[in-house]
């Protein structure tokens, strides 16, 4: 494994504290892309009053949103988000854009910090939008058992995912069920349209 990679696993393994699995290869491929206007916006999370998650979806370049982040924490985060298709069910790919862990820290490190890409399946209505991350505690079990099931590595007991996008796909759509790979949907209220070009 050479230095990028060790850097991009032990970022990938503090990534997961949020509970996510990240994967070093994309979820899709430019032909999964899609693209809806339903999805601009800023969407805020059901139900709480306070410590809500919000997130905010700006149309931006090569079928790609730029995505704001605010978490219940009040913290802020930036991304590149593609929602994709496979067969018929919708997903949304986040890496992101702004990794500055210690901005003390030498330049060469952050050089060498790269991205992971973090996996949520979507459902998509008018006036509600919910996402499902992926279970890290599901993901890790399950490979326990069948280690051969898809391609990883296990960083600070955290699974990070290094299979090609074929078989993250494939490996993606045996795994729908309930209580697999996706926890429970959380859902969000539209907060704001999208904001006009000017």
């Amino acid at each position: 494994m050479d230095m990028k990679q060790s850097c991009l696993f032990a970022i990938a393994a503090g990534v997961l504290l949020c509970a996510c699995v990240p994967s070093v290869n994309p979820f899709y491929t430019d032909k999964d892309v899609i693209t809806d206007a339903r999805l601009a916006g800023t969407w805020v999370e059901t139900g709480k009053k306070e410590h809500a998650v919000i997130w905010n979806f700006d149309a931006s370049t090569n079928n790609a949103y730029a995505v704001a982040l605010k978490d219940d924490d009040g913290k802020a985060g930036k991304f590149e988000g593609h929602l994709f298709k496979l067969g018929k069910e919708l997903f949304l790919d986040v890496t992101p854009t702004e990794c500055n862990f210690d901005d003390k820290q030498a330049g060469l490190l952050n050089c060498a910090m790269l991205p992971g890409h973090l996996l949520f399946r979507v459902k998509l209505e008018d006036a509600k939008f919910s996402m499902a991350v992926c279970n890290p505690e599901w993901i890790k079990k399950f490979l326990e058992k069948d280690p051969a099931a898809i391609t990883h590595r296990i960083v600070t007991d955290s699974v990070i995912l290094t299979a090609d996008t074929a078989a993250l796909q494939k490996f993606i759509l045996q795994h729908l069920g309930k209580d697999e790979l996706f926890g429970d949907f959380g859902e969000y209220q539209r907060l704001a349209p999208p904001t006009p070009a000017k």
